[in-house]
């Protein structure tokens, strides 16, 4: 077919009506998946492509949202984005990313998107409050990734880092350090993980390691590696699987053998976790129903109609592999 094929064209190629076609392709509307299979080849042999403008003024959405997210440098957010593509997919929505470690660009950036570019938007920057947020959008939706009011998600981030803990302890470890997560650090608190291991070690009446690794990422791990090792410690509790790599790397340079001369634990079962040698005991957060729930919060914030979630807490759980064993008693 020559020309500029519409919706038209394809619902009379069909012998359907155009309404029929347009819910296949927004799926908006409950269509068979009979006839759905058969617009979605007819779209193909005849080469349609939607008008961007078109669907804007007809629907007065865009069909898109933002993300904003302060780095693609670590596994978990790799892997969360990954999460949140699923669930935007399956409500036929595309993700617009943000990428920024500064805050002053992450305002700039929910600026540019209440420009009526997105649909709504999904703010996960540690460093920006849900209220501002919301403020610098303007009347677009916003979700603040953990922090929004309507039908909370939480992650129990202390009672994870409790049961690593719990772990070490049995295993005899009491030099235990801990690389604090950025990230998790929010609203002006510290990681949560961090108050629950400053807890945990005060009850125990030891004394507490804590080594930074600005930016979380493995790179962040390889460079605090040294300074941790040179340290009393024979276990460490790290931020994210990213850091525990980047320790795990350092140490294979070394000759420093591990898991006997220090047992490390990680935080997120990232993809990254399972490649390391040894492979990392770490707290597995499962990311498709943290990434699902906040999806819908959005859905609904864009939609009404849409259903809004149950309230969501998840508690992380320790998955135990090579990288821990006892104290001085090594495997």
């Amino acid at each position: 077919m020559n020309g500029h094929v519409t919706i038209a064209d394809v619902a009379n190629h069909l012998g359907v009506s155009k309404s029929t076609v347009s819910h296949a392709l927004s799926g908006k509307r409950r269509i068979s998946a009979e006839v759905r299979s058969q617009v979605m080849r007819a779209v193909k042999e005849l080469g349609y492509r939607p008008n961007f403008a078109a669907r804007v003024m007809n629907t007065r959405r865009t069909g898109l949202v933002g993300v904003l997210v302060d780095s693609l440098n670590t596994p978990h957010n790799t892997a969360l984005l990954e999460e949140f593509g699923r669930a935007f997919s399956s409500h036929s929505i595309q993700m617009v990313l943000g990428t920024t470690d500064r805050i002053e660009d992450g305002r700039s950036l929910l600026a540019k998107f209440r420009s009526g570019m997105v649909d709504g938007i999904l703010n996960t920057l540690p460093e920006l409050d849900a209220d501002d947020a919301q403020e610098l959008a303007g009347g677009i939706p916003v979700v603040t990734y953990r922090r929004h009011r309507e039908s909370p998600l939480v992650i129990d981030f202390a009672a994870g880092a409790r049961t690593a803990l719990a772990h070490l302890f049995k295993l005899g470890h009491r030099h235990i350090a801990i690389i604090p997560s950025e990230s998790r650090a929010q609203n002006g608190l510290p990681d949560p993980c961090l108050t629950a291991y400053c807890e945990q070690m005060a009850l125990m009446g030891i004394p507490t390691r804590i080594f930074q690794a600005p930016g979380g990422t493995l790179q962040a791990g390889y460079e605090v590696a040294d300074q941790l090792f040179a340290s009393e410690a024979t276990a460490v509790f790290a931020g994210n699987d990213g850091v525990a790599a980047g320790l795990i790397r350092r140490a294979i340079e070394r000759g420093i053998r591990l898991p006997e001369r220090m047992s490390i634990i990680g935080h997120d079962d990232s993809p990254i976790a399972v490649v390391t040698f040894p492979a990392l005991t770490t707290l597995r957060l499962p990311l498709r129903p943290i990434a699902a729930h906040t999806v819908q919060v959005l859905m609904h914030a864009i939609d009404p109609a849409e259903p809004m979630p149950e309230p969501l807490t998840i508690i992380p759980e320790l998955i135990v592999r090579g990288s821990s064993t006892n104290f001085n008693n090594p495997q």
